[in-house]
């Protein structure tokens, strides 16, 4: 299970995750994410993964799926304090550098 903190500043939403995002919660995790991101006020976002110890495939695919909803938005989407796993992840996958992860 996945906990979800957020605070919300203008048309600046950031999220705070705490777990491990798998295929088991990525759905749910989606639901929320389409929820929150319906609303047009919300331009950017901040994904606080300091407590992500790990995200699998699916995982991946839902970040890509969130930054391009916000780019339609002309919105922006930035993650950030990644674990060293989850940084190890990025790099191999290539995602690094569209997300734009040093």
């Amino acid at each position: 299970m996945v906990e979800i903190g957020m605070s919300q500043e203008g048309n600046k939403l950031k999220i705070t995750l705490k777990g491990k995002i798998t295929f088991e919660n990525t759905g749910s995790i989606r639901e929320k994410m389409k929820e929150i991101l319906k609303d047009e006020g919300i331009k950017h976002l901040e994904l606080n993964m300091e407590e992500v110890p790990f995200i699998d495939s699916s995982g991946l695919g839902l970040l890509v799926s969130i930054k391009n909803t916000l780019i339609r938005k002309d919105g922006t989407f930035t993650l950030i304090n990644l674990s060293e796993t989850v940084k190890k992840i990025m790099k191999q996958t290539g995602l690094d550098r569209y997300f734009g992860i040093n």
